[in-house]
């Protein structure tokens, strides 16, 4: 049997199913949302949609056959280029919907939030890995310095969702990477009590996406 072929049938094909079929739901969801608008413009977002899951598909299957070790060389470099990216963003990035959040370089058009998201959690993973002998409290500051940076410049663009998705997966991290639950514990217990004021600071459609997520009948 070749390498090849063994990392092929190695993989976690559960998870695989797993993410294809969120992938498809989503695709379907956006359809469903979607078809019966005469805007044609919105009409073609499944269609994009569906496209860039075949990317990711793509993307995900080569990164899975990789040498997983590449990360400890290829993290840090992603992430300040991630941070680099989101800087210039600020200062030449192109006004969507409200959000400075997409940067044109020539015939390339791309969210510098998505590649400094994929990168800080790498540097997170990478760090908890390396340094899991050192004290918790100075580990979990650390971790909380290498996703606030990138956390911060999304938040001016403003992103919220972008940066939200950083909660679940740093705790994720945290946990898998040893940090003691009751630091996990307090850590959720702060951001309960302060999701309140959060929210009186946010902006009205920022609220009214919240309200909606959580009672879509209103």
């Amino acid at each position: 049997m070749t390498p090849f072929l063994r990392k092929l049938l190695g993989l976690n094909w559960l998870l695989l199913v797993t993410m294809l079929a969120l992938a498809i739901f989503g695709v379907i969801a956006i359809y469903s949302a979607t078809y019966m608008r005469p805007d044609p413009v919105a009409s073609e977002f499944w269609r994009k949609q569906a496209n860039w899951v075949a990317v990711g598909f793509f993307a995900f299957m080569v990164a899975s056959l990789m040498d997983y070790r590449w990360v400890k060389w290829g993290a840090l470099p992603m992430y300040l280029a991630g941070l680099f990216f989101l800087i210039l963003t600020r200062f030449i990035g192109t006004k969507v919907y409200g959000a400075r959040s997409w940067l044109h370089l020539g015939p390339i058009n791309f969210q510098p939030a998505q590649l400094a998201v994929i990168a800080g959690i790498m540097v997170v993973a990478l760090f908890l890995s390396q340094f899991r002998q050192m004290h918790p409290l100075l580990r979990l500051a650390v971790c909380g310095a290498i996703a606030a940076a990138p956390c911060l410049l999304i938040l001016m663009q403003p992103d919220l969702g972008a940066t939200i998705i950083w909660g679940p997966v740093l705790l994720a991290l945290l946990f898998v990477g040893g940090i003691p639950l009751r630091y996990l514990i307090c850590i959720v217990l702060i951001v309960v009590a302060f999701i309140p004021i959060a929210y009186m600071g946010m902006k009205p459609y920022q609220q009214e996406r919240i309200t909606a997520f959580i009672n879509p009948d209103i």
